[in-house]
């Protein structure tokens, strides 16, 4: 009988600590590191030759939506795909347990309008063999993994669980009784295994009819109160997200959010981690806390993306607070909104004063057409197209999309950030992909491979000892993943082994394919260069070809502690 059951034979390990990069052996046994050596002469049922690649802990994904797609993916692809093998969901306060039965469309209709996953898919690809949050891991654990899923308690389906989906969106308190409910609610997903919870004060995050979340609403009680119970347990952490706030009372600003995530990290003991906006790495804020000791980290995206929509299902110009209602409805119930010169000229004003790198008329491009006679606008911006029409770039870009009954299919890139100087932020982390959300615009969930390739390999922003303590260590120290993030004997074998000079995009652009229920489409893209993934010890692609094994684990918090 062999000793290990594969042994990784002749790479150079970068384990994640930080420590100098090394030629070593990697021997795995039941499905844990079993030796790290320079040579490991016993042999294994297989063995893989890593010359000439490194051998360095798979990526941690701490910003995922794949709440839905874990019903009928088990590898969260594009995740599983770009060497990711664990991560969370329920983050943004979005999430579907716990759900009552009555309020699963609103659920999903909700996910369908903020995170853009297709409501059709959804329907036809979710299990609903739950409603509690118990119940809920329970189901995703029997269902069979192709990466580690640790999940967090999400808020805003919690607060409709005890109020009702649309009075949550509407009451700004609750009663003692509704508060202890909650705190209940909250208290049961700890002991089933919960990673702490989440919430979204974005006020670009709007439901599918246009109103406020139950995040956004909730007073600071409710929040203070699940940081209490957060403090029983000793692990897990609280996930928030700003980014705009505009909209909201004076009471919930920024600055006041801010107040209220101190205390909140006060109270609970534990760490956070918030999505400010593009600036974050100089957010005196943020250096103010991490001054006082206390555990905050900022997500940090490592791409620059572009968004490619139609205006028949587009909800990223949700930050602008006049296009909200515009775009609110079916496609007929936005078409009539969209032709009222009333609406628009509040729109105008909007992009005017707003001014939002996805309003630039002069980047906003024409991808494709659906009638042969508009074909001639397929790669002008709609600045050119309004000029050539002698119209306001807002009335040329509605009329085309208006006369194609909102098919058109448009570009736009996302407002940048600063992405050098977040990568070398000591207080970020850079483990966000939004993965499972917005799958027919665009993906961030190549953010491996980009960050290895593109900023650590060409750019040097940060030597490849930081870069996977960055992916790998710093996430699974934040998230409470025992044993995980860093190659070490006795910790989890979740290893990603890559040729780094080939590391890189299979596509030159990303592809359409129809692979959800129901024949949805998503964006794809494949990686080139990553040989092999392993999850707890066993091979879940090989290159670009999926082996079918289903070797993630359901974590759960209660399973770390001690």
């Amino acid at each position: 009988m062999k000793e290990h059951d594969l042994v990784i034979r002749g790479g150079t390990i970068v384990d994640g600590s930080g420590v100098p990069r090394y030629k070593a052996d990697v021997a795995i046994k039941h499905g844990r590191v079993a030796a790290i050596s320079g040579r490991i002469r016993a042999g294994a049922a297989r063995e893989i030759d890593a010359s000439g690649c490194i051998v360095a802990p798979g990526a941690i994904d701490l910003h995922t939506h794949y709440d839905a797609q874990l019903n009928w993916d088990p590898y969260c692809t594009l995740s599983g795909w770009f060497g990711v093998t664990s991560l969370t969901i329920g983050q943004c306060g979005f999430g579907f347990a716990p759900t009552r039965p009555e309020d699963r469309d609103l659920n999903m209709r909700m996910m369908n309008r903020i995170e853009a996953i297709p409501l059709e898919s959804m329907r036809l690809g979710m299990r609903w063999d739950w409603e509690t949050f118990p119940q809920y891991l329970d189901s995703l654990d029997r269902q069979g993994l192709g990466v580690n899923v640790g999940v967090s308690f999400p808020f805003s389906p919690a607060r409709g669980y005890v109020l009702g989906m649309i009075p949550a969106r509407e009451r700004t308190s609750v009663t003692d009784k509704e508060l202890n409910q909650l705190k209940t609610l909250f208290k049961e997903a700890m002991e089933a295994g919960a990673f702490g919870f989440t919430t979204d004060m974005n006020t670009g995050d709007r439901p599918e009819d246009g109103s406020w979340l139950p995040s956004h609403v909730a007073s600071n009680e409710e929040y203070m109160a699940l940081a209490e119970v957060l403090s029983e347990f000793g692990v897990g952490h609280i996930g928030w997200t700003i980014a705009n706030s505009g909209g909201l009372p004076p009471e919930k600003s920024a600055s006041k959010q801010k107040e209220l995530m101190t205390e909140l990290m006060r109270t609970s003991g534990r760490p956070l981690h918030v999505l400010l906006d593009q600036e974050s790495a100089r957010d005196k804020w943020v250096a103010d806390s991490r001054a006082e000791g206390l555990p905050l980290l900022t997500q940090e995206l490592v791409m620059e993306i572009q968004s490619e929509f139609r205006l028949s299902e587009y909800n990223l110009f949700d930050p602008l607070p006049a296009w909200v209602d515009p775009l609110v409805g079916t496609v007929e119930e936005r078409s009539v909104k969209l032709r009222d010169p009333n609406v628009r000229a509040a729109m105008r004003k909007d992009a005017e004063e707003r001014a939002l790198l996805r309003t630039d008329w002069s980047r906003l491009t024409v991808v494709d057409t659906v009638h042969d006679r508009n074909q001639p606008f397929e790669g002008m911006t709609v600045e050119e197209i309004a000029r050539s029409q002698n119209k306001h770039p807002l009335d040329a870009f509605l009329d085309l999309a208006l006369d194609e009954g909102l098919e058109t299919e448009f570009q736009h890139p996302v407002d940048p950030a600063p992405i050098d100087e977040n990568i070398a932020n000591p207080f970020g982390h850079i483990s966000v992909s939004d993965g499972g959300a917005h799958t027919r615009y665009l993906t961030t969930s190549t953010w491996p491979v980009e960050f290895l390739a593109h900023w650590v390999r060409d750019k040097e922003i940060v030597s490849l000892e930081q870069a996977h303590y960055k992916i790998s260590t710093l996430p699974a120290w934040f998230a409470d993943f025992k044993d995980r993030g860093m190659l070490r004997v006795g910790a989890w074998a979740d290893i990603m082994v890559y040729d780094q000079a080939q590391l890189g995009f299979l596509y030159d652009k990303l592809l359409h394919v129809n692979d959800f229920p129901g024949g949805e489409r998503r964006v794809i893209q494949k990686p080139t260069g990553l040989r092999y993934t392993l999850v707890n010890g066993s091979i879940t692609f090989e290159g670009n070809d999926c082996t079918q094994s289903l070797p993630g684990k359901l974590l759960r918090s209660n399973d770390m502690v001690g």
